[in-house]
């Protein structure tokens, strides 16, 4: 009784958690704010979802490097949903301190984090909403953005 109990609950688990996550493309990063402390970019990623179901992106969780320092960490709300088997674009806020990249007009950057999404079948909200199951996809960017002059 208890291996079927124990098989029946890993079905259970494997049917609501086979939805495949979302895969995020790195497009393009553009300057759009520059003070004399820092200037800021926008990320965007095109991000695909290949499921029959539409997926709800909840939040990214990243993590900028400048020539090879980590310069800074974010939080960013994604709230969108993608339609199935079909893609959006999306955008992460990045600033970066200009005490960060004193006496260079090139800075190398990384983007990597995640992107955190609810599954669209009811088990797969369940475990998300518990605590227990709380998927995600990753995400990397990087690019090379010329120091924008002080204003």
């Amino acid at each position: 009784m208890k291996r079927v109990n124990i098989l029946m609950l890993l079905f259970i688990c494997f049917a609501g958690c086979s939805v495949r996550q979302p895969k995020a493309q790195f497009i393009s990063a553009s300057i759009t704010q520059s003070t004399p402390e820092a200037f800021s970019m926008d990320v965007e990623f095109e991000i695909f979802n290949t499921n029959d179901e539409p997926l709800q992106l909840m939040e990214y969780d990243y993590v900028v490097s400048a020539n090879g320092t980590t310069v800074y960490t974010g939080l960013a709300s994604a709230e969108q949903t993608i339609p199935r088997w079909s893609s959006i674009t999306n955008t992460i806020p990045v600033v970066l301190r200009r005490d960060s990249v004193l006496g260079t007009d090139q800075v190398a950057w990384n983007l990597s984090g995640t992107l955190g999404y609810v599954p669209p079948k009811a088990f797969s909200e369940t475990l998300l909403t518990s605590g227990i199951w709380k998927p995600s996809a990753s995400i990397r960017a990087h690019g090379l953005v010329q120091v924008p002059a002080v204003d």
